[in-house]
């Protein structure tokens, strides 16, 4: 089975054709994964080509549909692949998607706000398989789910993915996740099911750009650490510490960054405590710049446990395993999902 999924960004879109399945010895690909089916049964997948190109945001929105359209194209004919044979396409935006009018309702790409990129591509296209769009943070947290953390903690569990309650976090630029129920991403009324960032971690804390003040974003992301070490120079220095040289001073035993890494693991492990009493998952899944910093795993689930209402045997945390490619890959998993296909 043929998919492909779309990762669109601020700065970046990039098309990945997949295959779902057994495939041909003779065929070729950039790279394989596994994937658990609905049943328990675990298959293989497959990046067969994938191609990146600049949004430029600046060109309006009509050209990213444009281009859109001729990566999916050239993805297909790059493997002699008729587009009219594939079973779906699946979008990774950045924001979230109205499930009823299907329009991006918010995003830091303003472009897309208030259009509906499946609609408009599908008309680009001209094809009558189906084009889903979906929350990047929910398209990372069900790929982690359906074929990377989830079948990890299947194969340590037994319990397999379609029994599984998890939450993919995205701690980079922005803090944002999606929420995974029995394999499938929820989304909520308006498909802002998932928007933790957006969630109060301190009362009348720092304001926020949504309009509310002490988001757990303006505390969680990766400018929001370099902003706290940041108010604590007191000295002049040439050039003010991003988030990874902040965790390079902390090995350094660095008093100031020691300090801040501290408390944003404190901030972490109280707003991860909120979240497990309310969903108790069965684990949580790191991405984003953040999450490849070893540090923020040391100790975070006891801590996670102590501000909860059931301390004992506390939520699991993983860091991410599918890569840069869960956007894509998400993206085609919310059409095998939704649709209900079979292979």
């Amino acid at each position: 089975m043929y998919l492909i999924g779309f990762d669109i960004g601020g700065t970046k879109i990039e098309a990945m054709l997949l295959h779902f399945g057994i495939m041909k010895k003779e065929e070729s690909y950039l790279s394989s994964f596994e994937f658990q089916k609905s049943t328990g049964e675990i298959v293989p997948g497959f990046v067969l080509y994938k191609k990146r190109v600049l949004t430029e945001r600046h060109n309006g929105y009509e050209q990213v549909i444009d281009k859109m359209s001729q990566l999916a194209n050239e993805v297909c004919a790059e493997r002699n692949l008729d587009l009219h044979s594939l079973a779906g396409i699946g979008l990774s935006v950045p924001g979230p998607v109205d499930p009823i009018s299907e329009l991006v309702t918010s995003s830091n790409t303003m472009i897309l706000v208030g259009h509906n990129l499946q609609k408009d591509l599908r008309i680009k296209l001209n094809v009558s398989f189906p084009i889903l769009s979906e929350n990047d943070a929910n398209c990372f947290a069900l790929a982690e789910t359906l074929c990377g953390a989830g079948i990890e903690h299947f194969k340590k569990t037994k319990i397999p993915v379609s029994k599984q309650v998890s939450m993919g976090l995205i701690l980079g630029s922005g803090f944002g996740g999606g929420l995974i129920v029995n394999g499938r991403a929820v989304t909520g009324k308006r498909g802002g099911a998932g928007e933790i960032g957006h969630m109060t971690l301190y009362s009348e804390g720092y304001p926020c750009y949504c309009g509310r003040r002490g988001c757990a974003e303006q505390y969680l992301c990766g400018p929001a650490l370099e902003a706290s070490l940041n108010s604590r120079i007191y000295s002049q220095i040439e050039k003010r510490p991003s988030a990874q040289e902040i965790f390079e001073l902390y090995k350094t035993q660095d008093p100031i960054a020691l300090a801040v890494v501290k408390q944003y693991k404190k901030d972490l492990a109280s707003f991860l405590g909120t979240l497990t009493c309310m969903l108790d998952p069965h684990y949580f899944v790191f991405g984003g710049g953040l999450s490849l910093q070893d540090i923020i795993y040391e100790g975070i689930e006891a801590k996670i446990g102590e501000n909860t209402y059931l301390p004992d045997n506390p939520v699991t945390v993983y860091k991410h395993r599918m890569g840069d490619s869960s956007g894509a890959i998400g993206a085609a998993l919310v059409v095998l999902e939704q649709n209900r296909l079979h292979f």
